[in-house]
């Protein structure tokens, strides 16, 4: 029964050459390990952001560790910019009061 949605289907496969087969393995054979190669790398990845993580155990302290986290932020952007607060504060994206106030909390400068 034809209509203007059927389509025809060759009673036999095309003749397509044995190179095309081996071609197109070899591009599987590599996409599967390029797939490992990304798989691999991302676990490493993950695995690097572990190593600078503080151990969560009953001496653990969130906002301790957030405030160790800020002060190495702001101190690696005064290193970069020489020691500019104003320049500091526009890599940090804060307001230059505010990086001050930070500072202040952190004890970096005297209050």
């Amino acid at each position: 029964m034809q209509n203007e949605y059927s389509i025809s289907i060759a009673a036999e496969p095309p003749n397509v050459p044995m190179k095309a087969f081996r071609e197109a393995a070899e591009l599987q054979n590599k996409l599967a390990m390029i797939r490992e190669l990304v798989a691999s790398l991302q676990a490493e990845v993950e695995t690097l952001e572990m190593i600078n993580l503080p151990e969560i155990d009953d001496e653990f302290d969130f906002y301790r560790e957030v405030a160790r986290y800020e002060k190495k932020l702001i101190q690696k952007a005064l290193r970069m910019t020489g020691g500019s607060q104003i320049k500091a504060s526009k890599l940090l994206q804060l307001k230059p009061t505010t990086l001050n106030s930070k500072m202040k909390a952190l004890k970096l400068i005297p209050k």
